[in-house]
């Protein structure tokens, strides 16, 4: 899992370093999207509508890239642990594998249900663009709220997480480049 990283010197010789992975990263594009669409509608004007339905579509894309990626890692996670699973392509056939996989691993945690999400799933696979002509702020926190229920759900029961650590190369490089400036300072 490739990581990216900021690093930014301060002129006391502080450092501050951002690591941070392509998973966080379309979060927080499908984040920025979403509020600058709101910002946009507020403005009650022609422009503003245009440009919010613009970025209600970036905000979309950026959800569900978000949202494969982290269904295909953890998919990708649950086959090296347990080989004889089914290897479905299809993103709602893989949630269903990774909720069983999860209730069949959990402690108790939160049942959730799938029938919400599996109707988001479908509107999206759909070989027209149907979802994005009538994507608004109201459709995307409807499939943001459902997409949060699965991932909690499965994060609860089985300690994946949406957002994984650097990998230890990622981490080290960090370490080294932290060494490296402060020895300059």
């Amino acid at each position: 899992m490739k990581s990216t990283f900021n690093v930014t010197v301060f002129k006391n010789g502080d450092m501050d370093i951002l690591r941070i992975s392509v998973y966080e990263e379309l979060w927080k594009d499908y984040r920025a999207f979403k509020k600058r669409a709101a910002l946009q509608r507020e403005k009650g004007t022609v422009k503003g509508d245009f440009l919010a339905r613009r970025y209600e579509r970036s905000a979309l894309l950026s959800l569900y890239a978000f949202f494969e990626g982290v269904v295909c890692r953890w998919f990708q996670q649950i086959c090296r642990d347990d080989p004889s699973q089914p290897q479905p392509e299809d993103l709602a056939e893989q949630c269903r594998v990774i909720l069983a996989y999860s209730q069949a691993r959990g402690h108790g945690g939160p049942v959730c249900s799938l029938a919400r999400l599996e109707t988001h799933i479908s509107r999206y696979e759909q070989p027209d663009v149907a979802v994005l002509e009538y994507v608004d702020s109201r459709t995307l926190q409807s499939i943001e709220d459902s997409m949060n229920e699965f991932l909690s759900c499965v994060e609860g029961a089985t300690g994946m997480t949406r957002f994984p650590q650097p990998e230890k190369s990622t981490a080290d490089l960090v370490d080294s480049l932290g060494g490296i400036v402060k020895e300059c300072y």
